[in-house]
């Protein structure tokens, strides 16, 4: 399954919490990729965040959607790291793919 931001939610990704804006990470957390990885994960299946095509994201955005992923605590680490990929075929998204990588992998460590 793919999942897109700026497609599926948002080309104006920004903020962590809804006071920050309706295009939050937050929001897209739960409102866009827990149900996706809870569908994924039943089915044997994974889950492509895509990056590409948003204007910016700030650290708050990503910060918030991985590392945020990590603290519900819902999903166990192994089917975790299994169920989710996070691609950016344009290279200007690169750095945003580094940073929700290793915020993902952060918030995994703490498990």
């Amino acid at each position: 399954m793919q999942l897109s931001v700026a497609r599926d939610f948002s080309r104006f990704p920004a903020g962590r919490y809804p006071s920050d804006g309706p295009f939050n990470g937050q929001r897209f957390r739960e409102d866009y990729l827990v149900p996706a990885l809870r569908k994924a994960i039943q089915g044997g299946e994974s889950v492509t965040v895509e990056l590409d095509g948003a204007m910016a994201y700030s650290s708050s955005f990503l910060e918030e959607v991985f590392g945020g992923l990590t603290r519900l605590r819902e999903f166990q680490p192994a089917a975790l790291k299994r169920a989710l990929r996070i691609s950016a075929q344009d290279i200007a998204y690169e750095p945003a793919k580094l940073d929700a990588e290793r915020y993902l992998t952060e918030g995994l460590k703490r498990l």
